[in-house]
């Protein structure tokens, strides 16, 4: 059995227990500030060990996962660095790679802890361990990033965690966490921003009346196209806060492209709006043979 530590049992957490549960092989230790919700996982079953401790929950632990916001995982990192043995491997489900890697080099690798960087393209709207279930990873995309320091031990380290994501149906990419910050601002975190700024416009009315008749206008097009803006506003803070400058590379390729279609509406030229429009139609139905959901 490997003896897995997974530290924050929110969604991201939970669901990892759930699902590595469900395959077997592992012995899971779960920590989270809240007695209540880690003692509740290890009565249902979906971890093996609630730690009354941070320290307790790593002390033996092969791998730890640091399922938590990224300003956390860089406290928890420096916190417990005298408490990992040399030669346990470290993960993070951190969606920004650059500011957490540079915080593992500087608290880990000279103690002889490897740290790898995972980022699993998954998630919902919403949080919580009540919010859990096991197949959310089920053919997620997972991007792995390496440390630069090559430490003793790193080749099965990357395989293993390789393993874990394959366990629960995720496929692992290796990259690099520059590329991957750049990445994902591009596909994700822009998205986000874009959402809220999609429901603020079409749902702040002036009054209450238009506000209402805009609330009866909203179907099934609105919902899906605004579903993420109801993601927890203080994590998206503390995302964009950590990769500002691809985010702002990210948010001026889509204002280019905003400002196009609005410019061949405004000159008539529905022609070229067409073209466009059929671009990005072509583009997302080729996404939708790729992904699998």
């Amino acid at each position: 059995m490997k003896k897995l530590t997974i530290i924050g049992l929110g969604l991201l957490g939970t669901s990892l227990a759930m699902a590595l549960k469900q395959h077997g092989g592992y012995r899971i230790t779960g920590w989270t500030r809240r007695a209540d919700v880690r003692r509740r996982l290890a009565a249902a079953g979906q971890i093996d060990v609630a730690a009354d401790s941070f320290e307790e929950a790593i002390a033996a632990a092969d791998l730890t996962v640091l399922a938590l916001p990224i300003p956390q995982i860089i406290d928890y990192l420096a916190a417990g660095a005298s408490v990992w043995r040399p030669g346990t491997v470290v993960t993070d489900l951190g969606s920004v790679k650059g500011v957490i890697m540079a915080a593992a080099a500087r608290d880990l690798t000279p103690r002889n802890v490897i740290f790898i960087g995972s980022h699993p393209m998954a998630g919902t709207e919403k949080s919580g361990a009540d919010a859990a279930f096991p197949t959310l990873f089920a053919n997620a995309d997972v991007f792995v990033t390496p440390p630069e320091s090559a430490l003793p031990g790193l080749p099965a380290a990357l395989t293993g965690i390789d393993e874990l994501w394959r366990d629960v149906g995720a496929h692992p990419h290796r990259i690099a966490a520059a590329a991957h910050d750049n990445l994902v601002a591009h596909t994700s975190h822009v998205l986000h921003v874009v959402a809220s700024a999609l429901a603020t416009a079409i749902l702040d009315a002036p009054d209450p009346e238009t506000r209402l008749n805009r609330f009866r206008g909203c179907a099934t097009g609105f919902r899906d196209t605004s579903r993420i803006a109801s993601s927890n506003p203080v994590m998206w803070r503390e995302i964009i806060e950590h990769n500002q400058a691809a985010v702002l590379s990210a948010l001026r390729s889509f204002e280019t492209r905003c400002s196009r279609l609005s410019r061949l509406i405004e000159q008539g030229d529905f022609a070229a709006f067409q073209t466009e429009f059929a671009r990005g139609k072509e583009l997302r139905d080729e996404w939708l043979q790729y992904k699998v959901f």
